[in-house]
């Protein structure tokens, strides 16, 4: 048994064929399942599906990790086209406005994907709750998350409106998708927001197995240098020994886990990820 997972969509791309957003999307492969894992900030996605050869007739899923623009833009184009999938997966609070404080003033960043549309598209939308969700053999969805660690409290910045009132985002309701390995899990994140120290310690509790692999966001774009020191260590302490980091990491972040961290890449379009 094992797994493929194929980058369609991330902010940098390394050929001029293929295009580059920020944003993120993921196509991942395994024995008798196909997952679309978020859809970038548009359609442009499928775009580079097609460039890169990545097939995505007969998708079992599309998750959607978490309720912003440039997770979810694609969405429509793939629901209402012909690469439409069984079943969507999102989080238990998805369809709430969400924010990002800028100075003064606040900027929608919330997803743009209509209940309507879901609805028009006939598909089955199926919430990630509590416990771990199996989409076939060795892969998982997990939400539900809180933060376990002190350095990745929720950012004052992002902000959603909950009954008429904003408040702090905690993205508890951000889904996860899980791999098992032979030699442990492999966690796929669209960002990381409740923090990816928290997220390796929650589903390696769930699972019983250690987090040796990690695709995806980490959102330290504005982590300050201890956050990402102490990151960077805890990660190779606790058993990572591979880590794709894309979207919303910072170059920053990225640049010092490249020379910290002997497992890093970094994940951009066209990227191919093997997990055994």
């Amino acid at each position: 048994m094992g797994f493929q997972i194929i980058t369609l969509m991330e902010n940098t791309a390394p050929r001029d064929c293929l295009a580059a957003e920020h944003g993120l999307s993921l196509l991942i492969q395994g024995e008798g399942c196909k997952v679309l894992y978020d859809t970038g900030a548009s359609p442009r996605f499928l775009q580079n599906a097609r460039s890169l050869g990545a097939d995505l007739s007969g998708l079992d899923a599309l998750v959607l990790s978490h309720g912003h623009y440039d997770h979810t833009g694609g969405a429509a184009a793939l629901l209402t086209g012909s690469f439409r999938p069984r079943t969507v997966y999102v989080g238990p609070r998805f369809f709430d406005s969400r924010y990002s404080r800028k100075g003064d003033g606040l900027m929608e960043i919330g997803s743009v994907l209509e209940r309507e549309t879901l609805e028009a598209a006939k598909v089955t939308c199926t919430v990630v709750g509590e416990e771990p969700l199996a989409l076939g053999r060795g892969i998982w969805l997990v939400s539900c998350f809180t933060p376990l660690e002190e350095v990745e409290r929720p950012s004052p910045l992002m902000l959603r409106r909950v009954d008429g009132r904003l408040e702090t985002d905690r993205f508890e309701d951000e889904v996860a998708v899980v791999l098992e390995g032979r030699d442990g899990l492999t966690l796929i994140s669209g960002c990381a927001h409740v923090g990816i120290l928290s997220m390796c310690r929650r589903v390696s509790r769930l699972f019983d197995r250690p987090v040796t692999g990690f695709v995806g966001g980490t959102h330290l774009m504005a982590a300050d240098d201890a956050r990402i020191r102490y990151t960077c260590d805890c990660l190779r302490e606790r058993g990572l020994v591979r880590l794709g980091a894309c979207h919303c990491s910072g170059p920053r972040a990225s640049e010092y886990f490249q020379e910290h961290f002997p497992g890093f890449f970094l994940n951009n379009v066209g990227s191919r990820v093997e997990v055994e």
